[in-house]
């Protein structure tokens, strides 16, 4: 029988997850970026058990500042999926949390437990590390929102189809040259030209996120303030290399928008970000 690959890869995430990052992997304090926090050509990629990103460990000697031992934990007991980079100290395997010190032996003050040191004998030697509390490069490349996934790939490519979005009978984009992005574990995307968006629909938000893959997005509500509108879309302005070809085009929630294809309504998708009931 064949096995879909999305149930596949779900039957690992309650395990202690690990794959070499091969590059050089530095971070930098946020607040003074001269101040280098770690540096090491041997880091790991490590995905605690049900997290869906990664976070980088290194070996202990490759971490430039002190490190004062905290308390040990057993680990969060969990049966879903983690699919956010947040939250660093909900530590679902065992383990030892480290805090960055001073010169008097002592955590920093203001500091949390952004080191954590696993129970586990092939990660001996390794700790991991908040990636949210510094600034990150992989060789010479900035990093943002979390370390890259070598299992995850994004891929955009030109489309004719006639794309229309709309929501609640409001017209949003009508487009037949959007862009089409797949991205690992979620919906096909429509990225839409600027000039084939509603704009007297739509107003800015003050919203903001970060892709690892795409970069910085900003979004936009319904004009009309109606809270099913509130982020509906969003665009890269300047995006990393995986964005570059939907630069400036905007897309939207295709699990909380109206999406015809050529004619066709298309149902809305489940997704991590929109489960089944919740829209």
């Amino acid at each position: 029988m064949a096995t879909s690959w999305v149930d596949r890869w779900q039957l690992d995430l309650d395990r202690l997850r690990w794959y070499p990052a091969a590059q050089e992997i530095r971070a930098v304090r946020r607040e003074d970026p001269t101040t280098l926090v770690l540096r090491s050509i041997t880091a790991r990629l490590v995905w605690e058990p049900w997290r869906l990103l990664p976070v980088y460990a290194v070996p202990a000697a490759d971490v430039r500042v002190p490190l004062v031992e905290g308390e040990h934990q057993e680990g969060q007991v969990r049966h879903g999926l983690i699919p956010h980079p947040l939250h660093f100290e909900r530590h679902t395997c065992g383990g030892t949390e480290l805090w960055p010190g001073g010169p008097d032996g002592v955590p920093e003050p203001g500091t949390s437990a952004t080191f954590f040191r696993p129970d586990d004998e092939d990660l001996a030697g390794h700790v991991l590390v908040d990636f949210q509390a510094y600034d990150w490069f992989a060789e010479d490349q900035p990093l943002a929102a979390h370390p890259r996934d070598p299992f995850k790939r994004v891929d955009v490519v030109p489309s004719s189809r006639h794309v229309v979005v709309s929501l609640g009978g409001l017209l949003l984009a009508d487009t037949s040259r959007a862009m089409a992005l797949t991205e690992t574990y979620l919906p096909l995307r429509w990225y839409v030209p600027r000039e084939d968006v509603q704009w007297d629909a739509l107003t800015p938000s003050t919203t903001t996120s970060d892709c690892a893959y795409k970069g910085h997005a900003r979004y936009w509500s319904l004009a009309s303030g109606d809270p099913d509108g509130a982020d509906i879309g969003w665009s890269y302005e300047a995006p990393l290399s995986d964005g570059e070809r939907v630069r400036g085009y905007v897309a939207f929630w295709c699990e909380r928008t109206d999406l015809t294809l050529d004619g066709t309504q298309m149902p809305r998708p489940e997704s991590l970000f929109f489960p089944r009931g919740r829209r």
